[in-house]
């Protein structure tokens, strides 16, 4: 396998993003398309010695090694499988036919939070679906849409082929995909809260938040200023929240959404949505594909507000 240095040097989503990966990820069945992206993931890691350590660093920064240093090391490849496996979810989810993925995801997820859902929705036009980048994120909204759901999603592309293949697709359902670059992307949201929509959003881009100065979130048991894009989101809408996260299973997916309550005037969906976040990245670390970048931005982001943590 040989790839120009130029390629090798792109992040590794855009270099799974190839115009091969993406060709063949229309027509090679599913386990021969996933053991490939799995050997481009391995050859990409072998190349970037500093990518390995990033990672590394943010599960030891989090998890600790306590364990020693085997066990250390079994995660570790576990969770690089993890990562290859939602890259693997990304492009069939965006490149296979849209009928075939559909067909797909209907047999596969197990949709355990469907009453949660129904119960808000029945009550309120609209809600905010709080989630991470964890397990099979990539298949919510299609998988809400087939079901008769109007999921809009908040999302960040990282090629213009991803953009146009996601955009033309979501043409074909009813499903709003919202440019989180864009200048007007919170009133896109608003909108589309107010006129009936689930609106999916993330809450573990830490390099993306929008820092609050007066009130800090607990970050994996380190203090540090929340971000309030999510909170401006849930007062300016009045929204009914709920947090849902889609787990893989041995051969099938549960999607699990449970609701997230105001219970007092203090209540910040953004520490509300991390805390129940963290309960399963400690549970299934290996399903967390943050891990790459966390440290490294966790680490900036309070540099940049010339604060420290305080672990």
């Amino acid at each position: 396998m040989d790839f120009d240095s130029a390629s090798v040097e792109k992040d590794l989503s855009r270099f799974l993003q190839n115009q091969p990966s993406t060709f063949l990820a229309r027509f090679l069945p599913f386990s021969v398309y996933r053991k490939y992206i799995s050997l481009m993931g391995f050859y990409y890691y072998g190349k970037h010695r500093e990518k390995r350590r990033a990672l590394s660093q943010s599960m030891q920064f989090v998890l600790g090694n306590n364990n020693g240093w085997l066990a250390f090391r079994m995660k570790l490849f576990r969770t690089y499988l993890g990562i290859f496996e939602h890259y693997f979810e990304k492009m069939v989810n965006a490149h296979r036919p849209l009928e075939m993925m559909m067909n797909h995801l209907n047999n596969t997820i197990q949709f355990t939070g469907k009453k949660v859902l129904d119960d808000i929705l029945a009550e309120n036009s609209g809600c905010i679906l709080v989630t991470g980048h964890f397990g099979a994120v990539e298949y919510i909204p299609l998988f809400l849409a087939a079901n008769g759901y109007r999921p809009s999603m908040i999302l960040r592309y990282k090629t213009k082929r991803l953009k146009e293949t996601l955009v033309e697709k979501s043409n074909h359902v009813d499903l709003q995909l919202i440019d989180a670059e864009a200048p007007n992307a919170l009133f896109k949201g608003l909108q589309a809260i107010r006129s009936g929509r689930v609106l999916i959003t993330l809450c573990d881009e830490v390099h993306n938040w929008k820092p609050c100065s007066e009130i800090n979130a607990s970050i994996f048991g380190r203090s540090i200023p929340k971000d309030r894009t999510l909170d401006i989101l849930s007062e300016r809408s009045k929204a009914a929240l709920c947090f849902g996260i889609i787990q893989r299973e041995k051969a099938s997916y549960a999607l699990e959404i449970q609701p997230l309550e105001r219970e007092a005037d203090s209540f910040s969906a953004c520490k509300a949505s991390w805390k129940l976040l963290e309960t399963y990245v400690y549970r299934y670390p290996e399903q967390w594909y943050q891990w790459p970048s966390f440290y490294p931005e966790f680490t900036k982001y309070i540099s940049d507000l010339g604060c420290y943590d305080h672990s």
